[in-house]
């Protein structure tokens, strides 16, 4: 089994590499590498018209330091959809490296070719470093680093690790057997190669070292025996919608918890039916020790509704669309550091807001809830619109609604006179953070035992710019164009039925909404 580097290691490896790479180029640059370059250049060269030099010059016009590169940005984007941001960040800072210095350094030393180099295609400028080793180098470490960081099996990393020290060799012996190099070229590009992987992932946080993986069930999946009831135990609640590599999910969550002594994990998945009341029943009724809700502001709802009074904490392992409660208490958006979060955060206890739309049952809300132009957005920005573009699906459904006709609303906070209004927008709001770091709610916390009201009231096209510009300059003035209130309950009754929403999730019709805020209702695991 691999043993992991110890961190000072880790720490220590990139300098390390960059200083072997100056002291190789300091000494490659003075001429004193060119005794060696000369014994083992191949002379006589191959035979331009011949089969081994047909192959190899094949070979480095298909793997070209641009193939390489355009496969890592692919890599990148496949990460980044699979919330492995981090990873993806890392993945092109070390592409960009590669290529950058590599550029830089032809361009600077200007240092010839062999003379026996041939003019051919892929064969061409300035020789050290070679851009096809530097290329080859940085893709196969980052291709490592991906499939640590996806918690693959040892087999299949092993795998890789041979095949990928065959595929640099390959490089090495390509550039040399063309000579298209001298031996300090191709060197000098490996070093680069390492040097730019080992800076991305140490600048991104992302440890690509071999631990130890356990082996991993399936999601549902039965126990090996091996589970001692007094370890600690968590339930998994995840969307399948939302989860786009279920494997490497369950392979992170399971090496997560092998590593902490934690039994291994009961996988709940919600479905179109039960978006999670009943899973977060059973996570309930087996008093498992931690619940990690996975998927968007919809789903951590029904779970913290489910989970409010049981002291049962929750960690969200964010995979919506917005995530606003997760960008609210800087819950990392990427999988693997929401899950560190998850086992290494502190317990913070926040507060619920209890809604009842008319005369129907109670439920809870974690962010925002709104009646009017607002639900109406986001109940025409459908899942498979914001699987395919995003955050821009609410301004494409806002364009959709802009005459969305206001609403004769009565608004009665803390027992105070009530207040009428023809309103566009009602927002009741547990926190004030929106996507691109807009503060709607200024003042609204999470855990301050209040809820914060935005209500918009604008008349016209003039109206609106001047009640968006507030917003977004966060300008804490009421009028009756812009009004922002807080207390503890607050009941919202309007002249006709209209949609409204909770946390995103579009909820039917209503026209009397009543919300009071619970306070310290739910304990989340958020950053230390």
């Amino acid at each position: 089994m691999s043993r992991p580097l110890p961190r000072r290691l880790r720490l220590w490896l990139p300098p390390a590499l960059l200083a072997a790479y100056v002291a190789w180029t300091a000494a490659a640059v003075a001429g004193l590498l060119g005794p060696l370059d000369r014994a083992v250049l191949l002379d006589p060269p191959l035979d331009p018209a011949g089969g081994p030099f047909q192959v190899l010059a094949s070979i480095g016009v298909v793997g070209a330091p641009v193939v390489l590169y355009a496969g890592l940005a692919v890599l990148a984007w496949w990460a980044y959809r699979r919330r492995l941001r981090e990873l993806a960040w890392a993945i092109l800072l070390a592409a960009a490296l590669s290529w950058a210095g590599i550029e830089l350094a032809k361009a600077v030393l200007r240092m010839p070719r062999p003379p026996t180099a041939p003019d051919i295609l892929g064969v061409s400028g300035w020789g050290f470093p070679s851009a096809h080793m530097a290329a080859a180098v940085t893709a196969v470490l980052m291709i490592t680093a991906t499939m640590i960081t996806t918690r693959q099996s040892h087999a299949t990393t092993r795998g890789w690790r041979v095949g990928g020290v065959v595929l640099v060799l390959l490089y090495a012996v390509d550039r040399w057997g063309l000579g298209a190099h001298w031996f300090s070229d191709i060197l000098g590009g490996a070093l680069w190669g390492a040097l730019s992987a080992g800076w991305a992932l140490l600048l991104t946080r992302v440890h690509a070292h071999p631990d130890p993986t356990p082996s991993t069930p399936e999601p549902g999946g039965a126990s090996d025996g091996t589970d001692d009831a007094a370890q600690p135990r968590a339930a998994v609640i995840y969307n399948p919608t939302k989860v786009l590599d279920l494997p490497t999910l369950v392979r992170h969550v399971e090496f997560e918890l092998a590593g902490r002594g934690w039994r291994r994990a009961i996988w709940l998945p919600t479905t179109p039916d039960d978006p999670g009341i009943e899973m977060t029943a059973i996570a309930v009724r087996k008093a498992v020790d931690l619940v990690i809700g996975v998927g968007g502001d919809g789903t951590v709802r029904v779970i913290a509704a489910g989970l409010a009074g049981t002291g049962i904490p929750l960690a969200v392992v964010p995979a919506g669309t917005g995530n606003l409660l997760a960008r609210n208490l800087a819950i990392p958006l990427d999988e693997v550091r929401a899950l560190e979060t998850a086992f290494e955060g502190t317990e913070r206890a926040i507060d619920l807001i209890r809604v009842r739309a008319d005369d129907g049952p109670y439920d809870h809300f974690c962010v925002m809830a709104g009646i009017g132009i607002d639900a109406a957005i986001v109940g025409e920005a459908g899942t498979e619109l914001k699987r395919a573009i995003g955050n821009t699906a609410y301004v494409v459904s806002a364009a959709q609604h802009v005459n969305h006709p206001a609403l004769d609303t009565r608004i009665s906070l803390d027992g105070a006179p009530p207040l009428r209004t023809r309103a566009h927008l009602v927002l009741i709001g547990n926190v004030g953070l929106l996507q691109g770091g807009i503060q709607l709610m200024p003042d609204a916390r999470v855990d301050d035992g209040r809820l914060d009201l935005m209500v918009a009231s604008p008349r016209g096209i003039r109206d609106w710019l001047s009640v968006f510009t507030r917003v977004l300059a966060r300008r804490g003035r009421t009028d009756e164009r812009l009004r922002r209130l807080t207390g503890r309950r607050v009941e919202i009754v309007v002249d006709h039925p209209d949609r409204y929403e909770l946390d995103g999730d579009p909820q039917g019709t209503c026209t009397r909404l009543t919300a009071e805020v619970v306070p310290g209702a739910l304990v989340l695991r958020v950053p230390r």
